[in-house]
């Protein structure tokens, strides 16, 4: 047997109520002579009908009503064939054949005052799913005009039909009466709620939202969405908790989401924490180990004043890199380590790979090292080149005062 529609069924539960057949379930006051059938032999055959379509048996309950139609018959069977007929096409989701239905069985204005309402109610529910939003907006209007108690269902409803029609601000009101109207709202009706505050940058009002969201259905998207609404509100710590989080149910399994991660703890000065999610992810083959992702984490240890072990991720980031900029930094890390001769190779790999930023500067740093391992010619010749970059051209000068006092130093030593 096919799964049955929600239409389908709040169509059926409405049935039970409108045919007479079970009249103790019906309002007092609609129990006149008006609404009751009369033929004994009619109101079996409307039982039968529903008994049909309650089995999903449509074609059979259809045949059944084609022949009650040809008889002559009072406005209330009318409307109640109208309205079976509405079931059956939308239990087939025949939606334009069921809101046509449903129509004509209001047009007899025959059926009780209660079932009209449950009929205008599922007719904008058929309309919706058919994507029908303006006629669904009309018709919910004309529901709320007649309903003395409407439901927090049906405001979501409204909400959702003024959302999927772009009309953003005519969907607030709706959406938030039917969050505030229930003890536990759904989850729809939360994200609903939540995305029409965060369109009208209204985050004070969304933030307490967002977070009953995250907690009762804690998904990744909930999770992500916080922490960037905490961010847009200058909790930048707040924000990071909120990845925290996050990352700790499992939910940051992209490459970006780790990255962006690591990048607010080294933010927030915390490096350290962001170098072991680095490293952690890199091994786990959450972070694709390319230059980027080895860059981020030496950057993170660098932050945490861990030059040592930044060395291997910036040469692995180097490598990777199409350009020398890499490499250039690398010399930097090693020049501040003393390390003048993996300073020189590190710089040499760099001119290697062309595509430098500051090719002044890669030059000016190659006379430092040079200097400092005591070739003084190289040293000049490197400064010199430097001296063409306003960047660099002063320091470039001085380095080069330096190199010819230790040159004369040395001459008159050896004199």
């Amino acid at each position: 047997m096919t799964r049955r529609s929600p239409i389908a069924v709040l169509a059926l539960a409405a049935f039970v109520v409108a045919t007479g057949v079970l009249p103790a379930q019906a309002k007092r006051e609609e129990q006149g002579s008006e609404y009751v059938i009369g033929d004994r032999h009619l109101a079996d055959e409307l039982a039968q009908v529903r008994e049909l379509v309650n089995q999903e048996k449509y074609p059979e309950a259809r045949d059944i009503l084609d022949s009650i139609r040809q008889k002559r018959l009072k406005p209330y069977p009318l409307g109640l064939i109208q309205l079976l007929y509405g079931y059956i096409a939308a239990g087939e989701e025949k939606y334009d054949e069921a809101s046509e239905h449903f129509t004509n069985a209001l047009a007899t204005e025959a059926l009780p005052p209660s079932q009209m309402s449950a009929i205008r109610f599922n007719l904008a529910q058929i309309q919706m799913v058919d994507e029908q939003w303006k006629p669904a907006i009309e018709t919910l209007h004309a529901w709320f005009a007649q309903e003395d108690n409407p439901t927090a269902m049906a405001y979501y409803m409204l909400g959702i039909a003024y959302y999927q029609s772009d009309q953003p601000d005519q969907a607030l009101e709706p959406a938030r009466k039917a969050v505030e109207m229930s003890d536990d709202p759904r989850e729809p009706w939360l994200q609903l709620l939540i995305s029409l505050y965060i369109s009208k940058e209204r985050f004070d009002d969304a933030l307490p939202l967002l977070q009953q969201l995250a907690l009762r259905y804690p998904k990744k998207v909930y999770w992500t969405q916080l922490a960037a609404v905490l961010m847009e509100m200058d909790r930048d710590e707040d924000s990071l908790a909120a990845q925290q989080l996050a990352e700790s149910q499992g939910f940051l399994e992209e490459e970006r989401e780790v990255e962006r991660l690591a990048q607010m703890y080294v933010f927030m000065g915390i490096p350290w924490e962001g170098a072991q999610l680095m490293r952690e992810s890199i091994e786990s083959g959450v972070v694709h180990p390319d230059a980027e992702a080895w860059g981020l984490l030496a950057n993170s240890l660098l932050s945490a004043r861990e030059a040592d072990m930044a060395l291997e991720p910036l040469e692995r980031a180097a490598e990777l890199t199409d350009n020398g900029n890499g490499f250039v930094k690398l010399s930097q890390v090693y020049m501040q380590a003393e390390r003048w001769q993996d300073a020189s190779e590190a710089l040499s790999h760099a001119f290697e790979k062309g595509g430098l930023e500051n090719p002044a500067y890669a030059h000016l740093l190659v006379g430092i090292t040079a200097f400092q391992q005591k070739s003084l010619e190289l040293a000049r010749s490197s400064f010199a080149q430097a001296l063409g970059d306003e960047r660099t051209h002063e320091m470039a000068q001085t380095w080069i005062q330096f190199v010819d006092r230790e040159a004369a130093a040395q001459a008159a030593q050896q004199g």
